[in-house]
């Protein structure tokens, strides 16, 4: 597996240094599976301000479509054909319509009851629940006569965007659920890359990863089939991470305690950022295609960790500018080794 870098270095006069002539380095990165590059500028950004969500969790609460004096009665339903009674609900979680949706299946998860959850003290049951959910509906979905019609691949795509860093339009925490015919620009790429790699390798991408990278300085963790990494080529401007299931390729194929076990690991994946004051991140599940499809033997289920936040607090700047918006280039302030190191400290300390 080629993990390829360039060194490149900077010259100019540091202010902060009396006007020295300074040399500072910087890397490109390209990711092993697909090529694409990316920029890692070490910026001096360890630990960001404490956010008070307070406020604004008051000031979005009387409003909010997601409390349950709200949820069951201004939320969509579906079509009783495809789920009786219009809803979907476990434990404190319920599944809707969304009201403005992405493609054909489009759905929420109200993840709780509760208004607000903090990503430093995230629970283990509204990720549970929803996750259930989504399982739930997508399996329903590949049981319909639809999802079987000749020549016509359905992609799954679970997302989650916690607080308004990440660009979701809600406080309450929910996720998307969407089953499309249409993939999305890098569910493309990756799914064409990943039968590119079976076909040279004669083995899975994702199981090729997990044997270069087990150990390593972007290892963080394992248990229960699920693999936890830095991606060697990150994505979020603080880092980011990955979590791999070993054992599975699509969503609809995990189990309830996979589901247990993701949410685990994940919980700690968001204490250790929160240690760096990252409050807000987005989350997207990388699935093949379905239980069914022939292509399915290339693919592992992959979920990919981002945390978000805004480069100037006082100005709400956000973490996403020209270069990863319009020419799709991602920068990184940190080294993925040390969102590892990082990771690894809150793998190892949370109690289980």
């Amino acid at each position: 597996m080629d993990f390829r870098r360039q060194t490149k270095t900077a010259r100019f006069h540091d202010p902060r240094q009396e006007m020295a002539l300074v040399e500072v380095e910087h890397e490109t990165r390209f990711d092993p599976l697909t090529g694409e590059s990316g920029r890692i500028c070490h910026f001096a950004m360890d630990r960001l301000p404490p956010v008070d969500v307070a406020p604004l969790a008051a000031a979005t609460r009387a409003n909010c479509p997601f409390c349950p004096d709200a949820v069951h009665t201004v939320t969509p339903r579906f079509a009783d054909d495809l789920v009786p009674g219009g809803r979907l609900q476990r434990g404190g979680a319920v599944l809707v319509p969304n009201l403005f949706p992405y493609d054909d299946y489009s759905a929420i998860a109200v993840m709780t009851p509760q208004h607000v959850l903090e990503t430093h003290d995230m629970p283990a049951a509204p990720i549970v629940d929803s996750l259930g959910l989504a399982r739930e509906f997508l399996q329903r979905l590949e049981q319909r006569p639809q999802a079987q019609t000749a020549g016509e691949t359905w992609y799954p795509l679970i997302s989650w965007n916690h607080m308004p860093p990440s660009g979701g339009s809600q406080m309450h925490p929910h996720m998307q659920v969407i089953l499309t015919s249409t993939p999305t620009n890098v569910q493309r790429r990756r799914h064409d890359a990943e039968r590119a790699w079976l076909a040279q390798h004669d083995n899975p991408f994702a199981l090729d990863l997990l044997a270069a990278e087990r150990g390593g300085e972007r290892w963080i963790g394992e248990s229960g089939g699920i693999s936890w990494l830095a991606p060697f080529r990150p994505t979020g401007m603080l880092g980011d991470c990955q979590a791999v299931f070993s054992e599975r390729s699509s969503f609809t194929e995990i189990d309830d305690d996979d589901i247990a076990e993701f949410a685990s690991g994940l919980q700690r994946m968001l204490k250790g950022f929160a240690g760096r004051g990252l409050w807000s991140f987005s989350l997207v599940f990388f699935s093949g295609t379905s239980s069914n499809s022939d292509g399915a033997a290339s693919q592992r289920l992959t979920a990919q960790l981002v945390p978000r936040f805004y480069v100037n607090p006082q100005t709400h700047a956000p973490d996403t500018a020209f270069l990863q918006l319009m020419m799709g280039e991602w920068i990184c302030m940190t080294y993925p080794e040390e969102t590892a190191a990082l990771l690894r400290t809150a793998w190892t300390g949370k109690e289980r």
